[in-house]
């Protein structure tokens, strides 16, 4: 391989990286929203339940532990569903979702980028010219995502790097083909 090839070699395999980090940190963030979707939900419900409950109770009973702990599970929901319209969790979520596809899409292009340098079977300067588009695309879709939290980036790099997220052993990968596309036979 030239030293050319070589050179953007290493400039779009620089651009992987950042695709598939980003990629798994807007997949944290949605996950992380999504379970603070249910979790709230799930309270909401509950609190709710209990609360219509408690007042119920009070038709039956006089009891002031009752009618408190109303008021305080009143005073919960009325948090949640204020909480619900400050942030739109389920919206927050889909707008990190849509990020992570959209960067899993990007991270197949430059995969495919990868495989044409290695090739060698197009010349520099066409490669450097679908490099570029790459790279206008990236640059387009890193400027739209939403911000993340640190968390998100923690949780990514355990799933990156502890756990081996988006790695695969050569036989876990001939054990999803037939058998005539496989490597180990």
């Amino acid at each position: 391989m030239s030293n050319h090839y070589n050179i953007l070699e290493d400039a779009v395999r620089d651009m992987l990286v950042r695709a598939v980090w980003t990629h798994k940190i807007q997949e944290k963030q949605a996950d992380i929203y999504q379970k603070q979707y249910k979790m709230m939900e799930t309270s909401s419900i509950l609190c709710a339940s209990l609360t219509s409950v408690g007042i119920l109770s009070t038709i039956f009973t006089d009891q002031l532990w009752i009618k408190i702990v109303s008021a305080i599970l009143s005073f919960v929901t009325v948090f949640v569903a204020a909480y619900f319209k400050s942030f739109d969790l389920d919206k927050m979520t889909k707008v990190h979702k849509s990020a992570a596809n959209k960067l899993l899409v990007l991270r197949n292009d430059i995969t495919a980028l990868i495989t044409l340098i290695k090739l060698e079977e197009k010349s520099v300067a066409d490669l450097e010219d679908r490099y570029i588009e790459l790279m206008d695309k990236s640059n387009e879709i890193y400027s739209n995502a939403p911000q993340t939290t640190d968390k998100a980036v923690r949780l990514a790099k355990i799933a990156l790097q502890v756990t081996g997220d988006n790695t695969f052993s050569q036989e876990e990968i001939d054990s999803y083909l037939p058998e005539a596309l496989r490597k180990r036979r």
